[in-house]
């Protein structure tokens, strides 16, 4: 968990959408935000990087109050390939966004 968290971290340092990176262990949140300030939600951003993230082979869960976060809960049996492909992939579709 500690190991895949930094990469996140590492994904909200680099891009304005990422408001927050949150959990503990294996299971976390990433809230995406059209402004950081205000932390106002971006819902279909969100959504967007959903059906991308799934046809690229990365399957998140989706949800929070206003639809912005995506919820990660993998398996334990995770590895650190596992979790450097899930930073790439979502590296790859924040780009496009």
């Amino acid at each position: 968990g500690g190991y895949l968290i930094e990469k996140l971290k590492q994904l909200e340092a680099k891009y304005d959408l990422i408001g927050e990176v949150r959990g503990r262990g294996l299971m976390l949140g990433i809230e995406l935000v059209s402004d950081r300030a205000s932390k106002t939600p971006a819902a279909t951003e969100c959504a967007e990087i959903w059906n991308r993230c799934k046809d690229l082979g990365l399957l998140l869960g989706k949800g929070g109050l206003f639809g912005n976060v995506l919820r990660i809960k993998p398996p334990m049996c995770i590895t650190k390939a596992d979790a450097d492909f899930m930073h790439d992939v979502l590296d790859e579709v924040l780009q496009t966004i």
